[in-house]
């Protein structure tokens, strides 16, 4: 890509700008044929005679500094969060061809950019950067400012820009309308040289369009993921792969929104009807109540006839990511009022994985009116927080529970390998195969529950054919030629976030939501609210093998407690089944603990140096400090204020109360044993056995 310095426009092509602008303003064009566009020419007049700019005046771009502008996008964060995947996927597809691209909000104000930083001034000089503000009011007609105006996709070209000093700039926009009608930014892409021919820009300006509706979809959908909503298309061939509009419903089938494509098409057709507010069964042919029934078990396309017109249309309906309860019981209520504990070998079920975590609890209520509704789940969480135990559990609690149970890594196997475990292959499919061929994962699970893992890395490849099995329930193996009918429950986990992979086109926004019927979140350990009874737990379930549990001292448990797992349930039984490895006379003390542990904790700690005797794990034996740590101590103590003094006191006091005990000392003194730990040490309080 050549970018150089944007280069002002000669005096005497600025005079024959502006008398070009006045004259079709005014009606005269003269000998001047030269075409203009509808949009440019009313935007040319409103420059002129409602803003009052002149054409010929330069005017540098307003650009928003740092701190204003972190504060203009606060209100709109959740918009952006989506909307900058769509930028990055419309500027990887433009970049190589010397366009930078803009996101603007609803006034005109850049609110991310893309471009190739190497030319950074440039882009500065010429207004197109982050901050830069682009309304029609200021600029007059620009791609951004008019595109606003107009509510239409368009591209100003050149000299269709009203002032002068843009008239080497090239921007093609589209707006972007949220699920109300309002609009919500602009999505653009602009270049500083190009060639003269307003045509040389269609293909840019048709990409834009695209980004534009599918940030509309995704914000769309993101916004009402917690109902139904109807997809549609116009195509039945393309209906499983491409949604062309969307209409969000409530569990009764009453419109709650609709997006601008299906508000545009359907507005013919519904006339004399709200749109919104109706219910779906007055616009389409549709039994909602059936139709739900027959979605959640199936995906299936349905196609609907509108009433007012008899246009024909193909639907699928999207289930709620969260199935709404009745205000019958709380999570609290449901669970049992004495706590089992699986004997050991057991699988563990869905209450005791979920323990007392409110929010885990709350999950598991949901999951239990949805499992053996064929809804597909969808488990996300950091890796380790055990999703595949919460799979397994939920196969064991459904009506499925004597069928295979059948997981697959899909980030374990190679790509070149993933097809054929999946699908499997008939003999002779490929050099290697075996004489007999085999079945794969999707027929061993036939009957029962197939978990897909990490499924955030299933190759794009091979999207289309699980999309395809999961919406005809049939598997063709590699090789074959017929297909094998199957029935199975899906459950997919993922530590990724698929919903922003959909919207830089990574995975396919069709099997996201086949996969996605209902979605939950395993929170990580450290957001745990139960984190002592977990620990207890899985030193049981650590313990089956010595036949005897062992118990921790308290110090232990407080450094288990203030770690923050990165590794999760995974890491926890880790650190435990070590600690079971090392310890003495069943006993864990802070001593067992891996290192990882106790060093992140801080350094305060207290290890004892050799076993201490039963039930005084973390009393530390009295010792004199050395000269050199006393000279420490007096240095810090004669720093401190009158206030930190007394603190410093309060603190001490509390430790040799109680024979150097943190974990009691920290509920005398009410702070918790973090704030402890930074205490004694911003005071120089040593403990004994660190003298």
């Amino acid at each position: 890509m050549i970018v150089r310095e944007v280069a002002r426009m000669p005096e005497h092509d600025t005079r024959d700008h502006v008398q070009r602008i006045y004259s079709c303003v005014s009606g005269n064009n003269g000998n001047d044929s030269r075409q203009v566009d509808a949009p440019i020419a009313t935007s040319w007049e409103r420059s002129l005679q409602h803003y009052g700019i002149d054409p010929s005046q330069p005017n540098p771009v307003q650009v928003l500094t740092s701190s204003e502008l972190r504060d203009y996008t606060r209100p709109i964060e959740g918009f952006l969060r989506i909307a900058k995947a769509g930028v990055q996927h419309l500027h990887r597809q433009v970049a190589d061809l010397g366009y930078a691209t803009l996101l603007c909000d609803a006034n005109g104000v850049t609110v991310d950019w893309r471009g190739d930083e190497r030319y950074s001034r440039q882009w500065k000089d010429a207004g197109l950067y982050l901050g830069s503000v682009w309304n029609e009011c200021q600029e007059g007609t620009c791609g951004v400012g008019t595109a606003l105006v107009e509510q239409v996709p368009l591209t100003v070209h050149k000299d269709d820009h009203f002032r002068s000093q843009n008239s080497g700039l090239t921007c093609s926009c589209a707006p972007i309308i949220g699920p109300t009608g309002k609009t919500m930014g602009v999505i653009d892409v602009s270049a500083l040289y190009s060639p003269d021919s307003k045509d040389s820009q269609h293909l840019a300006l048709q990409l834009v369009i695209q980004s534009a509706r599918m940030i509309e979809s995704a914000y769309f959908l993101r916004q009402f993921e917690d109902q139904w909503v109807l997809q549609l298309s116009s195509e039945r061939e393309l209906a499983e792969v491409s949604s062309e509009f969307f209409i969000a419903l409530d569990g009764g089938g009453r419109i709650l929104a609709a997006d601008q494509v299906a508000r545009r098409v359907l507005s013919l057709e519904s006339a004399g009807c709200n749109l919104v507010g109706s219910l779906v069964g007055d616009i389409f042919d549709l039994d909602f109540e059936k139709f739900q029934d027959v979605s959640s078990q199936s995906g299936l396309i349905l196609p609907l006839r509108s009433l007012k017109a008899g246009h024909q249309l193909y639907a699928s309906l999207r289930c709620p990511q969260a199935i709404s309860l009745k205000p019958c019981q709380s999570a609290v209520a449901m669970a049992p009022q004495k706590r089992q504990i699986p004997q050991p070998g057991d699988p563990l079920p869905l209450d005791y994985l979920a323990g007392s975590d409110r929010k885990l609890m709350d999950s598991v209520a949901r999951i239990k009116r949805v499992m053996d509704k064929a809804i597909p789940v969808l488990l996300s969480g950091e890796t380790g927080t055990g999703k595949e135990m919460f799979a397994q559990a939920i196969h064991n609690a459904s009506r499925r529970a004597d069928k295979p149970f059948v997981a697959v890594n899909c980030a374990a196997i190679p790509e070149s390998l993933i097809e054929s475990e999946l699908f499997g292959y008939k003999e002779g499919a490929f050099t290697g195969a075996r004489s007999k061929g085999m079945r794969g994962k999707i027929l061993q699970s036939d009957g029962g529950t197939l978990f897909l893992d990490e499924i955030g890395d299933m190759p794009a490849s091979l999207q289309p054919r699980l999309l395809r099995v999961l919406a005809e329930r049939e598997v063709t193996p590699l090789g074959g030629e017929t297909a094998i009918s199957v029935d199975l429950n899906v459950i997919c986990a993922t530590h990724r976030t698929i919903l922003d992979m959909v919207a830089i086109g990574e995975f396919r926004e069709d099997l996201y939501y086949r996969l996605n019927g209902i979605s939950f979140e395993l929170p990580p350990l450290r957001q745990r609210s139960d984190m002592a009874q977990l620990i207890k737990d899985v030193l049981i379930l650590e313990s089956e093998t010595s036949g005897e549990p062992a118990i921790i001292a308290d110090e232990a448990m407080g450094a288990l407690k203030e770690f923050s797992w990165p590794g999760n349930i995974r890491q926890l039984r880790n650190a435990l089944r070590y600690a079971l490895a090392v310890c003495e006379n069943n006993l864990i003390t802070c001593a067992d603990l891996p290192e990882e542990v106790i060093g992140s904790v801080g350094s305060q700690i207290s290890i004892p140096a050799a076993s201490p005797p039963e039930h005084s794990a973390t009393v530390l034996p009295e010792s004199k400090p050395e000269p050199e740590q006393l000279a420490a101590v007096s240095d810090v103590i004669g720093g401190l204020t009158p206030m930190e003094l007394a603190e410093r006191q309060v603190i001490l006091d509390a430790l040799e109360k109680h024979k150097w005990h943190v974990s009691k000392a920290v509920k005398e003194v009410g702070i918790s044993r973090a704030t402890m730990y930074r205490k004694m040490e911003k005071y120089a309080i040593v403990p004994p056995n660190k003298r």
